[in-house]
This record gives C-alpha cells, structure tokens and sequence, in this order.
C-alpha cells in the first residue's frame, strides 16, 4: 500500500494527469497511505478491511487487481495493527534516505531481504533458490539487452531480478557507477531501456500467492510492466508457441503429476515434474537460446527411460556444462543433491567435450543453519565456466573434461565425469579401484560435545557407540541430546537420513551404518564421520563393503595410537574399495538383504524355540 501510495505521488509530480496511470483516485483515494496512517485503530481496521476488497474490485491496474485478490487482515489486535504501519513507515523513511543516496533498489532489496526470511517451503514443495546460487546461475549465462528471459517455476520472481539486476550493470557505465547510480544504464537506447522495461521478462507459476509476492518484486525494482502469469508450465501450455533467448529456473522437484493431466506436447512416459520442466524449458528456447536450471542429481544418472531420453535431448539442445552442486545448498528446505545444468546450442556446436564442474563449497556451511564460511568455490568455478563458453580450456582440481562421444556411447547416457574418467589401480581386480575421498560429495567429522554441552532433550547426538558394525544401533534409554543454542554456538554439522556414518574408534575402526529415518534432528560426535557420496556410490554397497577382512585390514594397516588405536581422518580417505557400476551395487546390495532377512527369520526362530524350551521347563513343576 505504502510503496502503491508513493508511485502515485510520483506521477503527479511528473505531471501525469491520466487517471488511468494512478491507483487511488475517486472513492479509492482515502486509502493513500497517508491518510491510513492518520487513523485510530478502530476506524483503521475497519478501512483496511474495506480497502483490501475495494481496491482488488475496483482498481483499473492489473497489478492491483491481482496483489488484493483474496486479501484480508491476520493482525486481530487493534493497537499493534496500527503499530505495525508506524513501524513500517519509520524503517521505510530510512529507507527513503537511502534511496534518494542513489540506490534506487533499496525497496526490491528490502523486500528481497524479507522474502529470504520465509522460513518453510511452500505448500506445492517450492523452496526458495539461494541468492548467491541464482547470481552465480545469471553471470555464467551472460544475458543481453534485447533478449526475452523467462522462469517457468518463477516464485518470488528471484531470478528475473537478478537478471535484470546484471543486465542493468552491465550496460551501465563505470563513471555514473563510482557517481553512486550502479543501475542507471546510459549504455542503452530509449528503445532498449523500452524493452528491457515492457517486453523482457516473463513469469509462470501456478501458486496465486508466488504470484504476488513475484509481482511485488517486479514492481519494487521497476518492473512493473512484466508478465507475470499464474498458470501451470506442464498443464496449462498446449498451444504455447512463444520461444525465449533465455531461461532460468529451479522448477519443483521430486513431484509426481498425472500423466493425463501433463500437457500433450510434453508427456514422454514419466510423472517426474523435473523431467517434464526440462522437456518444456527446451522446447520454448529460441535457436540461440540459453539455459541454465537447478535439477536433483537424479536427472544426471538415473536409468529409467524417461532419464535417458531426456539426457538425450540435453546433449543435442547444446548442453555444455554441468556443475555439481554441494549436498546443503537448499536447507533447511531439503537435503537433495543437485546440480546445474547450462544449455548453449551457440557454445555446444563449437566443442567435442563436455565440461563437468564440482563445488565442494558454497561460502556457507552445509548444515541446517547456513552460517558465511571462508570456503568458497564459486567464484573459481565462475571463471572457469566463463572461459570454457568463451573458448579458453581453463585447468583446476574442481573441473573435468569428457568427450561427448565417450558419453553417447554409453546406452544410459550418464552425465557424470566420474562415470568416465576412473581407471583401474589394482590390474588384478575385476572392478576400478577407487579412494573414498574421490567418491565423497560431503566428508565432514562429528562435533567436539563435552558433557556439559549436553542436555535432557533437543537434538540427537549420535556417538561412536550408536554405529554398528553394518548396522545402527538405536540405544534405546541411553540417548545424549543438545539444545538448539548449543547447536548454533558450536556451529554443529546436522546429519539427515541416508548418510553414512563411520567410526575412526574401536570395535572395529572403521565400522559404518546408514543412518535410518530419525524422529528429530540429530548430529554425530567426535570421531564419528559423515560420507555424503557421490551418485555413483550406493551408501549400503559401501557399508556392506567395511564388512570384509579386505577393508579392514587395508583399515588396521593405517591405525595409530598407543594405546586405543584409531584411524586419522586423513587415512581413512585414502583406503581404496573396488567399484562396479551402480547398477551391479544395487543388484549386490539386494542379495545381502535378503540373505540378511533369512538370517533375522533363522534368530528369531532360535528365540521361539529358547521360550519353548523355558515354557516346558516350568510345566515340569506343575506335573
């Protein structure tokens, strides 16, 4: 309301006298933010009650019309509503100041800043995409002026700011840049600021309130003129012809749809919505099109039908990059593994070789409270990535190189560098073998908690004696918890379902588990480390490994320590296993739990016949 009223005070002094270019005007205007602020608080939350319906029925502007739809108070205390817009217009004076300094962004900035505080993930599974990740996605793609830019899944609309945010630095000159207007763009014509402002960005989602609060973003950098639409990319699209130059999206993963609901030009005999957002996105690109999307590491190795295929598409539609991301980019929201994919038919044509990139750190740590760390590999993957599309071969320990013939050769099509680059260590062996720190997408040791640190309940912590040997240990009765300040002070490293726990002390060193489904939060204890592998690595293969007498003699023969032998963090990662393909992992996996179940079917038929026994004992008294 308060940032509505403003535009409106704007336009008169500019002079505009059309009606149709302002919003409260007629029997609209006692609801200037202005004359709100003026009200007691009785008479406050009546008008804004009748204000919220008014505007959405009455308003002329699309915008307006679509912001107030359904609108309504959840402030029922009187007093602290009205508090709630002083309050608002004390920080937004400052802000003001600010503005008028030349940051003519502080709005969006603001309003950007509250968006990053939404603190669950949306009720259709959409989280919001880090802001150094979408920053990072938008420089390596390298938008231009004149070129359309569309996000498919677009909620809070973070990556077309960001694009225009790139775009209007760059073709802004360096002196208006130190003069303190980094956004002013002198480079570009009338014409050219004409489209970037009307023509350039364009929306979809199928969430009302991602719409709004996308509209809002929009409209607080000046974009009030973009196409926002609330619409569903892989139902509602049939028909759909536009291309654009540009995409840019982390569209919802992990979902299912109907397949009868999926719009018919998409299907392709999945209900994955990732497969089916990729489908789209690369049919709606132009023929010098450009795409960069955030997908689940199961898109890269995953061997259905529909994966292949789509990794088919992926590679004629110009992939030419992939970048693992690392495990906890998206907390709290989820733990999934994913990786960006870039799409360039321009920089495709041009190479034989496809270029994978791993980050193993993104400047923040990877638990659930994502703290700033010095760790920070973005910026070298940028640069390498900038100049690979530019033609310059760049070599550094994070990036990979495969023909792209070596991977079409390959009937499942994998998209992993380490599917291709392994060799074989030990000629004797039937399978390569690997060092556990090549295979690792996350290596970190539990956390030093002294006694005093713990608490009655809280979080988990899981020590040392909680794994066994191929097996977790619940110790009902004897669980160790901290407190959430505890967690926050000692920046501890949260461990979630999936992950690999293995033991650097006795009985035996190098034991490990997979942690099962836990009722709450949890983190492990010194000496217990956490493996987070790569997707060529089946965790219970790798457990099912530290069981043999191979591992653990390759283990005892890296122990140190006089008296209580272990084994160093460092030596550990350097224990070679043998690796087969995924698919022989699982096929291997699946013997072991079914002799595994026989086993647990014979112990418990030993303990019916023990209590049989007892039973007949004690029938001898009452004979």
């Amino acid at each position: 309301l308060r940032a509505l009223s403003i535009k409106d005070d704007e336009a008169e002094l500019l002079g505009i006298t059309d009606e149709s270019e302002k919003i409260f005007t007629g029997e609209l205007a006692k609801y200037r933010w202005q004359n709100l602020l003026a009200l007691n608080a009785e008479d406050l939350f009546k008008t804004l009650e009748t204000s919220f319906d008014l505007l959405q029925k009455k308003s002329k502007n699309p915008t307006v019309k679509l912001l107030f739809r359904n609108a309504h108070i959840k402030i029922f205390d009187k007093p602290t509503l009205r508090r709630v817009l002083h309050e608002i217009e004390t920080f937004s004076k400052e802000l003001d100041a600010i503005a008028h300094e030349g940051n003519k962004d502080v709005f969006g900035d603001m309003y950007e800043y509250l968006l990053s505080k939404l603190s669950s993930a949306g009720t259709n599974g959409q989280f919001r995409t880090p802001r150094h990740i979408i920053d990072f996605m938008v420089k390596v793609v390298d938008p231009k002026k004149n070129e359309t830019i569309l996000d498919p899944a677009c909620g809070t609309a973070g990556f077309l700011v960001a694009a225009y945010r790139y775009i209007a630095g760059e073709y802004t000159s360096d002196k208006l840049k130190k003069a303190g207007s980094p956004r002013a763009m002198d480079k570009l014509s009338a014409d050219e600021k004409n489209f970037l402002f009307n023509h350039m960005f364009t929306g979809f989602d199928s969430d009302e309130d991602m719409i709004k609060f996308g509209m809002m973003n929009l409209h607080l950098h000046g974009l009030t003129k973009s196409r926002l639409v609330r619409q569903n990319s892989l139902t509602d699209t049939t028909g759909m012809k536009d291309k654009f130059d540009v995409i840019l999206a982390n569209p919802p993963f992990s979902g299912k749809i109907d397949e009868e609901s999926v719009s018919e030009d998409l299907r392709m005999g999945t209900k994955a919505t990732e497969l089916l957002f990729l489908r789209f996105m690369m049919e709606r690109l132009s023929l010098k099109g450009k795409l960069a999307v955030i997908v689940p590491e199961g898109v890269v190795f995953n061997t259905t039908n529909a994966h292949t295929k789509i990794r088919k598409m992926l590679i004629e539609k110009g992939l030419w990059a992939v970048v693992s991301l690392p495990s906890g980019v998206f907390n709290p929201y989820a733990g999934v593994k994913t990786c960006v994919l870039f799409l360039d038919n321009e920089i495709a044509r041009t190479k034989t070789e496809l270029m994978f990139v791993k980050i193993e750190n993104d400047g923040f740590s990877l638990g659930a409270q994502r703290r700033p760390i010095e760790a920070n590999d973005l910026p070298i993957a940028m640069e390498t990535l900038r100049s690979w599309r530019d033609g310059k071969r760049a070599e550094n320990a994070m990036v990979s190189y495969v023909e792209k013939e070596k991977i079409t050769d390959n009937k499942d099509l994998i998209l992993s560098a380490d599917r291709y680059r392994m060799s074989t260590s030990h000629t004797g062996n039937k399978w390569p073998m690997v060092k556990l720190k090549d295979i690792a997408s996350f290596i970190d040791d539990g956390d030093w908690v002294e006694s005093k640190d713990q608490s009655d309940s809280g979080i988990r912590l899981i020590q040392t004696g909680n794994v066994g040997n191929g097996e977790y240990r619940d110790k009902s009765g004897k669980e160790r918890y901290i407190s959430e300040e505890t967690f926050k002070r000692l920046r501890c490293t949260e461990i979630f379902e999936g992950d690999v726990l293995l033991s650097r002390l006795p009985d035996p060193v190098g034991r490990a588990c997979v942690l099962p489904k836990m009722d709450q939060r949890a983190i492990t204890a010194v000496d217990c480390t956490i493996f987070r592998f790569n997707s060529l690595v089946e965790a219970k293969y790798f457990v099912l490994i530290t069981l043999s007498k191979e591992y653990q003699d390759k283990v005892n023969s890296r122990l140190s320590g006089a008296t209580r032998q272990r084994i160093s963090k460092g030596n550990l990662l350097e224990i070679e296993i043998p690796l087969p393909p995924l698919e022989v992992q699982k096929k291997i996996v699946a013997e072991f739990e079914k002799e595994d179940n026989q086993i647990k079917a014979k112990l418990e038929e030993i303990t019916q016949l023990k209590e049989s026994i007892k039973h007949k004992a004690s029938q001898i008294w009452s004979a």
